[in-house]
C-alpha cells in the first residue's frame, strides 16, 4: 500500500509539474469548455476489515475478526471544464459497489455491508502523447458519507447502524484516448488518502480503477 501511494503520488505531481508546460508543444488533442461523462469503478480496500474492527471495539463490540467481500462495479459522474489542452477543473461523484462484511462477536456472528460515495472537486493536468492520446494527472479533494451495517446471523441481538463523513485527499494518474473530437475514453488510478470514521464506520485508504468516456459540449 505505501508503494501504490509513493507510485500514485509521483505520477500525479510529475504530470501537474512538467508536463503542462510540456504540452504546448504538442498538437491539442481537445479544444476547450465543458464536458460531462461517467463510468465504473472498481475499489479496493485490503485494510478495512482490522479498522471494522476497531470501530466495533471503539462501541463496545469485541469483533477481531471481521472479513471483507467485494470486487463488484461502482459506478461515477464527472463535470468539467477545460481551460487551455493541458488543464481543466472537476467536479465528481462516486458511488462505490458495497462491501460485505462478515464478523465474529463474542456469543454472536454478524454480517453486513460497508458503503461509500463521495463528492469531489479537483484539478485535472494533461500531457499530449499525439492527436489521440494523452497522460492525465489528477490532484484533488472529495468529502465522503460512509455507511456500516451490520445484523446477527444466528438470531442474536446484533443490530447495529452506524455513518459518518469525512475529507479526504485525491491523487491519481491515467490515459484519455481521443475516440473522435468529441468523446473521449478514459482508464485512471485514483488513490483517496482515508475514507471513513475511525470509530464509527471504520476507515481506509481507498484506490479506484475507473474507466470511463467524457463527452465535449465545445
Amino acid at each position: 500500500m505505501k508503494a501504490q501511494k509513493k507510485l500514485l503520488a509521483t505520477a500525479a505531481l510529475a504530470t501537474f509539474g512538467g508536463l503542462l508546460a510540456a504540452g504546448n508543444a504538442l498538437a491539442d488533442p481537445v479544444s476547450t469548455g465543458w464536458y460531462a461523462g461517467g463510468g465504473i469503478n472498481f475499489a479496493s480496500t485490503p485494510s478495512l476489515g482490522s479498522h471494522v474492527d476497531g470501530a466495533l471495539a471503539a462501541q463496545g463490540l469485541g469483533s477481531t475478526a471481521t472479513s471483507t467481500h467485494g470486487g463488484d462495479a461502482g459506478a461515477g459522474l464527472r463535470l468539467g471544464y477545460r481551460l487551455s489542452p493541458e488543464l481543466a477543473v472537476e467536479a465528481t461523484y462516486d458511488h462505490l459497489d458495497r462491501i460485505r462484511l462478515q464478523t465474529a462477536l463474542p456469543g454472536d456472528t454478524a454480517a453486513g455491508t460497508w458503503k461509500a460515495h463521495g463528492l469531489g472537486l479537483h484539478v485535472l493536468g494533461s500531457m499530449p502523447f499525439n492527436d489521440k492520446l494523452s497522460l492525465t494527472g489528477r490532484l484533488g479533494v472529495e468529502r465522503w458519507r460512509t455507511a456500516l451495517d451490520l445484523g446477527s446471523t444466528t438470531g442474536g441481538a446484533t443490530a447495529l447502524s452506524r455513518s459518518s463523513s469525512n475529507t479526504a485527499l485525491a491523487v491519481g494518474a491515467g490515459l484519455s484516448y481521443a475516440i473522435n473530437p468529441k468523446l473521449d475514453a478514459t482508464a485512471e488510478l485514483v488513490h483517496y488518502s482515508r475514507v471513513g470514521n475511525a470509530s464509527a464506520t471504520g476507515h481506509t485508504g481507498l484506490s479506484t480503477v475507473n474507466f470511463g468516456l467524457l463527452y465535449h459540449f465545445g
